[in-house]
Order: structure tokens, then sequence, then C-alpha cells
């Protein structure tokens, strides 16, 4: 992506306190290195070490053991309604590595994945979001996001919902050299290719309809979206038939999910939903729009249309992700306080908390560019965007995943190992990996060619 993207408020040369975003203006490119690779390290950090080395759901089940067994060509095949090409590309590289590394090698490409879509988020936030801490602090969201490390971070099966992120900023961006805007239509192309959800940015494509240099950062986005489209049309996902979630637990699921992890850490929040129900919620909720409101008035164009669409993005993605999932535990207006306490928390709200977290860091980019503005007024701005920031970055460490009580990847290898060669006319064994399922491997992986069968 050009360097040339990556743009810094004019520094007085001999002041310390520019001193970093000059360096940083004159080294673009190294900004960009930084945090790729910093974003990189934060996700694979929030993992607890056994989590690292466990498979996620159709990460080992259907991506790393199709392609161990079917080959390249599992690349292009549907699953559950729509495509996973990058899921899929990565799986096929994992199998190429000894099997011992398949669970850490897919973590850490899932983790690198983050990085680079931290930089793309970045580039693109250009314009809307000029101050550059904020501007960091955005792309920063797509792996400090609090709820991410549960069942996002570091895997390829929930890979889509980052994808879905940084393209919500591709067809947002106006890049300014063609070849940014070619890198741009790449990555949106191999993300639209991932992700289905990808139809709900189209009302987007209105904006700035006229530039051409917009167009071209937003041709794969749109190819990628009529590909799914036909496949989807083709192979459609079996309909879930349980009954649909009800409004008043879908706004109160809302809460708990997108709006509440931004102040309150998972490991508590269960206590503080039975203490105090909605309360919190609904607070955090009112400064968000306040800070909505500030964005509103005293934004540009630009920058009202993107907290409109940051706001009602939440809204949408949370509620399509749990009425195409329904079931028993979304019914969260149904619970009794002290039932509240074990409440189920659902990576659908991920990408919706980091929607609404980037409203905060905009209205502070609107109040500091504006000289004039109210020195109270830009006082607190930035206060209240850096206590958001606060409260996120406070949940940066580990945290508990839907995989830290494993099985772990590589314990299981050697007894796999002696299965088959016990037994020379097998074909593949079967490795535990989360919520029970099954991975396929090959015995060819696990023993060497050559090896003599045991007695």
């Amino acid at each position: 992506m050009e360097s040339s993207e990556v743009t810094a408020t004019p520094v007085v040369r001999g002041s310390r306190r520019h001193l970093l975003p000059e360096t940083l203006a004159r080294h673009p490119g190294l900004l960009l290195l930084l945090l790729g690779s910093g974003c990189a390290v934060i996700a694979w950090l929030r993992l607890p070490e056994i989590a690292r080395d466990t498979f996620w759901a159709e990460d080992g089940r259907t991506f790393v053991s199709a392609a161990a067994i079917g080959g390249p060509a599992v690349i292009v095949q549907p699953y559950a309604g729509y495509l996973h090409t990058v899921p899929r590309l990565v799986a096929a590289l994992v199998v190429l590595l000894p099997v011992g590394s398949w669970a850490l090698a897919t973590t850490a490409a899932a983790c690198a994945i983050a990085g680079g879509l931290a930089v793309v988020v970045f580039v693109c936030a250009r314009d809307l979001v000029p101050w550059l801490p904020a501007r960091v602090a955005v792309a920063a969201l797509t792996v400090l996001a609090p709820l991410a490390p549960r069942e996002v971070l570091g895997n390829l099966a929930n890979l889509h919902s980052l994808f879905l992120w940084a393209l919500f900023w591709i067809v947002l961006s106006r890049p300014r050299r063609l070849r940014t805007a070619v890198a741009l239509s790449i990555v949106g192309f191999f993300g639209a290719m991932t992700e289905i959800q990808a139809v709900f940015l189209t009302p987007l494509l209105l904006l700035h309809r006229r530039d051409r240099l917009v167009w071209v950062a937003r041709a794969g986005l749109v190819a990628g979206i009529l590909v799914q489209v036909a496949v989807t049309l083709g192979w459609p996902r079996a309909h879930n038939t349980n009954p649909g979630v009800d409004p008043l637990s879908l706004g109160y699921g809302f809460l708990i999910n997108a709006v509440m992890p931004l102040a309150v850490p998972q490991a508590q929040l269960g206590a503080v939903l039975a203490a105090s129900g909605p309360l919190v919620g609904l607070t955090v909720l009112a400064v968000l729009l306040v800070a909505a409101v500030y964005a509103g008035v005293r934004g540009s164009r630009a920058q009202r249309l993107l907290v409109v669409a940051a706001l009602s993005g939440a809204a949408l993605i949370f509620a399509a992700g749990v009425e195409a999932n329904p079931n028993g535990f979304y019914d969260y207006a149904a619970l009794a306080p002290g039932r509240l306490r074990d409440a189920w928390l659902t990576r659908y709200g991920v990408i919706p908390s980091m929607l609404l977290a980037l409203v905060p860091l905009v209205a502070v980019s609107i109040a500091l560019a504006r000289r004039r503005e109210h020195p109270a007024l830009r006082w607190t701005a930035g206060a209240v965007a850096a206590l958001s920031l606060v409260l996120v970055l406070a949940q940066a460490g580990p945290q508990w995943t839907r995989r830290s009580d494993g099985p772990a990847w590589t314990p299981q290898l050697a007894a796999a190992g002696v299965q088959c060669r016990r037994d020379d006319e097998l074909a593949f064994v079967n490795l535990r990996e989360t919520i029970g399922w099954k991975v396929s491997v090959p015995c060819r992986y696990l023993v060497p060619a050559g090896s003599a069968p045991d007695s």
C-alpha cells in the first residue's frame, strides 16, 4: 500500500512534543510496519498459551482437515452458504508444514492477517480521523475489541468478522494514489470472498460515486459480493428452525454484547448485569450517543456519515447475526437477575463494539481539529475518548477464550502416530478439537514414509 497515504499533522521543528509525529511523518512506511506487526503481536498475546495450540471450530474440522484430505480444490468449496476463501487459502499453506505445527501456525497466520487488516483500516481512515493518535487507536481496535479473544482473534473460523470491519473502511475511503486503490481492491476482493455480510455495505457504495479512484478501490469488493451472492443462491445455507429472538431480547443483547464490553471486562460482566441489569449498558450507550451528536454537529459531512454508518451498522450486524442463528440463550429479556450472571456472550457483538468504540475517537479528532472550539468542550471530548481508550486497554491482556481449556493439538500427535503405525491400512485418524468436534488427519502426515509399522 502506498506509504504516501499515511499523513500526519504538520509539526513545528524543534518541538519535543511533536518529535514522534515528525519522525513518523518522515518515515510513513515505518509506521505501517510498526502498526501491523504490533497489532499482530497484541492479537497473539491476548490468547492464552493453550488456546494458541488449539483448533477452534471450523479451523480444524472444516478448513485444515479438508485441505489435508481434499487438496487445493477445496479452496472454492462453499461452506454454510458462502465461500471462505482466505481461511481455505491459509489452511492449504498450513498443511504444507509439519503436522505438529498446524494449530500454532493457524493461530499465528490469523493474528498476522489481523495485523495487516489494522494497517488497512489506518490507511483508509486518513481523511475521516485525521488526528494521528486517534487514527492509530481506531486501527488498533481491530485487535483490541474487548470480546475479540473469546471467539474471533487468532482463528480462521471467524476471521471473516475482521474482514467485515476492514471492508467497512475500504468502502468509505478515498485513496489518492492508483497503487493504493489497487491494493485496497485486492484486499476488498479477498475480504468479500470470505465474508457474505459484505452485502450490508452496498448502500455505502452511493458515497463518492463520481471519484474514479474510489471505484478502483471498490472494484474487488463489488466483484467478491457478486460471487458470494451467486454462491449463496446456488448452495444456500441450511435454515435454522429455532424460533426467532424477540426485539426486546435483541436490544438487551446488543447492550450486553456490544456496549457493555467497552466498559466492563468479560470476567465481571455477569456480576455487573446481575447487580444492575441494563443500567451500565444504557449509561455507556448514552455517552457514545453524546459523542455521536457532537460529531454530527461539528464534523464534516463525511464524518457525519461515518458516525451514522457506524451506529446503524452496529445495530444491523448484531441483529442479523442473532436472527440468522436464533437460540434460546439469546432470550436475555426473559432472564431473571440471578441468571444474568451467566448470560451468554456472543461473537456477534465484537464488530458492533468496534463500530461503537470508533465514535468517541472521531469526536475527539474533530474537537482537536477545531482550533476555535471552546476549551471546555475540547477537554470534555478528549476526556471521553481517553476514558474509552483506557477502558479498552485495561482488557488488552490475555482473555478467557472458548478454547482456553483445549484440547491442545500437539499432545495428541504421538498417540495418533502410534495408531497409524499399528495399522498400515488405516487411512486417517481423528484428533480432538473444541466443542466436541473431530479433525480427520491422513496417516501420511503422521507417519514418515518408509517407517516400519509398530508390532
